[in-house]
């Protein structure tokens, strides 16, 4: 193992990407990773969350870049069985997987992105910003939801994360965009992304003041009742 390499505790999840900046709650009752955390919570030591393609946990399945997790807090539950509320801190790439106890482990290279032309990214993250908050709009007006406080990363590339994090995508989708490792990239995508999920929230919109419409219609009574 190199300088630049850490060993971590790995856990392979088939329906997380978690990104960087952002609190990921986890529920943990296999016995196996009851052990890893603690181990963790002990250490005050991260442990790594990357994707899991398919359902059975093989070297192949697990993705090569996922994201280091701190735990910020810990419920303790019956059965030793734990609520844990992890902060995604940086990505990593593995450089080698070994197993130990039924447990994967990595030994892993950080990643971080490379620099971007400040203003291309300014410039893309502010767009990215008022197409999420145009999308956040449009989805309380389907649902019918009171708007709750909606604040907005200041970094251009945490606000990449969040985005990344809790749009509604394929998980191969957003194991993409991990991977990116320029923020004006990511922000690129997102934008294009962004874009077509309003064209498709007021497709929706639309269709429900149709069928709004056409309801009300129906309320006019039968033909000869007065």
């Amino acid at each position: 193992m190199s300088t630049d390499q850490i060993e971590i505790p790995l856990f392979p999840l088939p329906n997380v990407v978690l990104f960087p900046s952002v609190m990921l709650p986890l529920h943990i009752f296999e016995e196996r990773y009851k052990s890893m955390i603690n181990v963790c919570i002990n250490d005050d030591a991260p442990f790594g969350v990357v994707l899991l393609k398919g359902e059975e946990e093989t070297a192949s399945a697990i993705q090569k870049v996922g994201v280091l997790a701190r735990i910020a807090d810990v419920e303790r539950l019956e059965g030793g069985r734990m609520n844990i509320w992890t902060e995604g801190e940086a990505r990593f790439r593995i450089a080698r997987l070994t197993q130990q106890d039924g447990c994967w482990r990595g030994v892993v290279e950080l990643v971080d992105d490379r620099p971007d032309v400040e203003s291309d990214v300014t410039a893309l993250a502010h767009e990215v910003g008022e197409l999420y908050r145009e999308a956040y709009r449009k989805g309380l007006q389907l649902t019918g939801e009171r708007p709750g406080k909606l604040e907005l990363p200041t970094s251009a590339g945490d606000l990449s994360f969040m985005v990344c994090y809790v749009l509604d995508m394929d998980f191969q989708e957003k194991q993409h965009l991990l991977e990116m490792t320029s923020v004006r990239e990511r922000l690129g995508a997102l934008t294009a992304y962004l874009k077509h999920a309003n064209a498709r929230l007021e497709q929706q919109i639309h269709q429900n003041q149709i069928v709004e419409t056409a309801r009300g219609n129906g309320d006019l009574g039968r033909p000869g009742e007065k």
